[in-house]
């Protein structure tokens, strides 16, 4: 069962928001973004769900819903170490017997293991999404995928939840 934690008013929730608002306000040359700001704030305020990571442990991931609302999404980095060939390879034939992959197979294999690590980030990273369907997702997982909606009109964070797990 997915462990679920809401925030329905929380004075610590919008004094953060604030403390970054000034920040911004603030001498600084280098003002941060809009996004950069909301990424903070999230991330100064969720209460991971019980069973999940620290959260430097996360590749943390946002994005803008079409309803406005931000959908950020924590995930486990994959581990980026490559495959060595005593893991074994095998394809699936017809007849239901198997044959060793080719060099051409494994290299392909080793490509798409790059590109999936690519896509679900690294460990105490923070990135936004132009589209949140460019999230990472995975099907199941528990705590190694949560999501959180963050609502930056009432400045609350609505709903912060672990994967299921199949």
């Amino acid at each position: 069962m997915a462990a679920i934690s809401c925030l329905r008013y929380s004075p610590p929730m919008k004094a953060t928001f604030l403390a970054f608002a000034l920040l911004i306000g603030g001498a600084s040359s280098e003002r941060p973004s809009v996004r950069e700001v909301i990424m903070r704030v999230i991330e100064s305020a969720v209460e991971l769900p019980v069973g999940a990571e620290a959260l430097e442990e996360y590749s943390r991931n946002y994005a803008l819903r079409p309803d406005g609302k931000v959908m950020a999404v924590y995930v486990t980095p994959l581990p980026t170490e490559a495959r060595g060939s005593e893991d074994g390879c095998e394809v699936m034939l017809e007849d239901m017997d198997s044959r060793p992959c080719t060099e051409a197979e494994e290299a392909e294999i080793a490509s798409n293991d790059e590109v999936m690590a690519a896509s679900f980030g690294q460990a105490d990273q923070s990135r936004w999404f132009d589209d949140y369907r460019d999230l990472p997702m995975i099907m199941d997982g528990g705590c190694s995928l949560i999501e959180i909606i963050y609502d930056p009109q009432s400045q609350l964070i609505e709903s912060t939840q672990c994967n299921g797990e199949a």
